[in-house]
């Protein structure tokens, strides 16, 4: 006994002696006088400690650091579109967007005012759903309704790609206000995908948004100028969708008793 708590048994002799303490309450008490009490309680504290409050990853604790309190942060953290795997493809694709304006020039901004917009409606789709959500379940049963997680969803996934495609627009060939100028159509996308996915469903929402944004983008290329998807006359044609799907989204929240029901 004494040389099992002084650390002398090799590793073998121990864990029998381990396995014969679990079966044997004489040799427990035995072995109890030989311990001492102040490192068995430092141990046993440090045990709570991590199980209790253990080290949290690191997204939770950005959140937290911004802010957040911590059962939104777990939420935001739980996002599919927000793991580094998505959110690295995400980058990797306004990356290949901007670099082929710059090789095109500034009368082609068609590949980054395609891609950027679309960024954070699909990040908002994949959002959403039990096939992307891990904790689908957990959202449908909980006191933290989905009327307050989607906004907020909604809000983290542009955020998380605003300040690279910021950057990146500043590198594009033209004019700077194109930097932002994308998150025009961006926003207003994001409350039409949310309305059409409140009746079909995220998948069947992006498949229309996509190809719908897309065809602004390819028609463009018909003799208007580069920057034309993103001027203000279009910005206020885009606004005006938007309005009616947040207004469609504020009906529907009021007749399901919560916002996309179908989400």
């Amino acid at each position: 006994m004494a040389a099992y708590v002084a650390g002398d048994l090799d590793a073998i002799e121990g864990a029998s002696v381990e396995q014969h303490m679990g079966r044997c309450s004489a040799c427990r008490q035995a072995i109890a006088p030989l311990v001492d009490a102040r490192l068995l309680a430092r141990g046993w504290s440090g045990v709570r400690a991590t199980v209790e409050a253990p080290v949290l990853p690191l997204p939770i604790r950005l959140a937290r650091r911004c802010g957040v309190p911590e059962p939104t942060a777990v939420l935001l953290a739980a996002t599919a579109s927000l793991r580094t795997a998505r959110l690295v493809a995400a980058f990797v694709a306004l990356a290949f967007a901007t670099l082929a304006v710059g090789v095109a020039g500034k009368e082609m901004l068609a590949p980054f005012l395609l891609v950027a917009p679309l960024v954070p409606v699909i990040g908002v789709a994949a959002a959403y759903g039990p096939q992307h959500d891990p904790l689908e379940t957990l959202v449908v049963t909980a006191p933290y309704g989905r009327t307050r997680l989607i906004p907020v969803r909604t809000m983290a996934v542009p955020a998380s790609v605003l300040p690279l495609a910021v950057v990146l627009g500043l590198l594009l060939p033209g004019p700077n206000w194109l930097a932002a100028a994308w998150l025009g159509p961006a926003l207003a996308l994001v409350p039409i995908l949310l309305a059409l996915a409140s009746f079909v469903g995220p998948r069947t929402g992006v498949a229309v948004v996509v190809p719908a944004w897309s065809g602004v983008v390819v028609f463009s290329l018909r003799g208007f100028p580069a920057t034309w998807p993103v001027e203000a006359t279009q910005q206020l044609i885009y606004l005006s969708p938007a309005v009616v799907s947040a207004a469609v989204l504020a009906v529907k929240s009021r007749h399901d008793r919560q916002i996309g029901a179908v989400l």
